[in-house]
Order: structure tokens, then sequence, then C-alpha cells
């Protein structure tokens, strides 16, 4: 029997839209979408790709979708989501980056609104984690055919979790950056790339498996007077660790200052 399918509305057609549709068809979920007219070539190119229907208007959109997914640029999106009238059956989740719940709820006038935070790229490949909060049984599902789900429970949980989507862009230029000193020293570029990130992916599947901590780990892969300890020595000398931490703290606090 063929599942139907639900219908989602997405405000905004930007990167993280297509990387989303993108998920959900790679894997024949059960859901279809409307897509709102903005940017209106690449909602065009969309269409084409996913063979989706694009709506009259944003308002349009609202009026035939209950579960409304937003990914609007957060530079202009409260002033775009101001103009419309959310209906009392629309839920919403939202993934626009420094747009609280509490800024959602007071302009949509929805009590159905909630927040998450994915990589974005990952989901195209269904292998992405995503942040929700509140709990909810419906976008939870939805989000599961994307990757992992975290769901929160407390908006304190989700603003720190939140964090994760600026560590994970920022992990994009540590691997560039690591790849090119191979690449600095005379590998090529491919053998410098598929060398860092095969020897990081076999890290992190292993951490994955086992029971033990990270730090239990370290103790087993770093012996004293060695090459790991000397690295990470020199980079405790440069903060190049504790800067990380710094950038995070940094990230949070403006999250918390927008509330």
């Amino acid at each position: 029997m063929i599942q139907e399918k639900k219908v989602i509305g997405i405000l905004g057609t930007g990167q993280l839209a297509q990387f989303i549709i993108t998920g959900i068809n790679k894997v024949n979920a059960p859901y279809n979408f409307i897509l709102s007219p903005r940017s209106y070539d690449r909602t065009l190119k969309l269409k084409n790709l996913f063979d989706l229907e694009i709506a009259e208007s944003n308002q349009d959109l609202l009026d035939k979708c209950e579960m409304v997914f937003i990914c609007l640029p957060a530079k202009n999106s409260l002033l775009i989501l101001s103009d419309l009238s959310f209906r009392k059956e629309n839920t919403i989740l939202s993934a626009m980056a420094g747009i609280t719940r509490e800024e959602l709820l007071k302009i949509t006038n929805s009590k159905f609104v909630h927040t998450s935070m994915m990589p974005g790229y990952a989901n195209a490949s269904n292998k992405g984690p995503s942040l929700l909060f509140p709990k909810d049984p419906e976008w939870q599902k939805f989000l599961s055919f994307l990757g992992p789900v975290f769901q929160c429970e407390n908006e304190k949980e989700f603003n720190v979790a939140a964090v994760i989507g600026a560590v994970s862009g920022a992990s994009f230029v540590l691997f560039e950056t690591l790849s090119k000193w191979f690449a600095d020293n005379n590998l090529s570029s491919k053998f410098s790339q598929k060398l860092l990130l095969e020897t990081l992916r076999g890290n992190i599947d292993i951490a994955l498996e086992s029971d033990e901590d990270l730090s239990e780990i370290i103790s087993k892969v770093s012996t004293p007077g060695g090459i790991t300890e000397t690295l990470v020595n020199q980079l405790d000398k440069q903060e190049a660790l504790s800067s990380w931490k710094k950038g995070m703290d940094i990230i949070l606090k403006n999250n918390i200052l927008r509330k």
C-alpha cells in the first residue's frame, strides 16, 4: 500500500532547503513540499529538480500547509514573517540561527513553534544530526529521515546544544587547515585530504562504537613524550585548543543576549 505523503511548506529556498529536500527525496520519505516563491529563480530550480509545487505567495503557503519549515535568512526573517497571518493549525519548525523561539512565538501567535539546528550538508546524505525543541513526534519523525535527532528537554539545553551548528561549519575550516599542511609539505592535495579525512573518520567511528569516554581513549593513544603529547602541548602553548572554547562561549552568549 502506498503511504500518503504529508505536505510541508518551506519558507525560504536557500541552500539549507535544498539539503533537506535532497535528503528526504533520497530515502523516499513520506513527505512532499510546497515552496515559497522567494528568490524565484532558485525556487524554480528546486521545483524542476524535485517536481514540487510553488505557492502563489508566502501567505498562500501558510493557508495550504499545516506543517511549516522556516529557513529564511535571519537578517530579514522577522520582517517577512510579520507580514503573514499564521493559522492556529500551523505547526512550525524553525532552523534559523540567531532567531529565538520567543521571537517566533510572539510574531506568529502560534502555540506550536519548534526550533532546530542541523548541519545541512550532512542532512542531504541522511547523516546529519538535528536538534529539536520542544519535543514533537511529527517533527521528530520528519527529522529522523535526515539523521539522528537529539530532542532537548528545555530551552537552556537547546541553546547550549545549538552551538554545535557553529562547530559543524568551523570543523571544515579545521579540516582544510590540517589538510593544507600536508599539501604544503609536498603531498598532493587529493592525497592530503583523503589521508586526513579517512583518519578522522576512523577515529570518530571508534569513539562512537566504544563505551569509553574520550579521556579514556586519549590515554590509550597518547604516550608520555610521544608525538601526540608533543603536538597537544604546542597547541596548548598557543591557546589553540582553548580558543575553540572561547569562540563557542561567544556564540552561546550572543544567543542568550537575543532573549
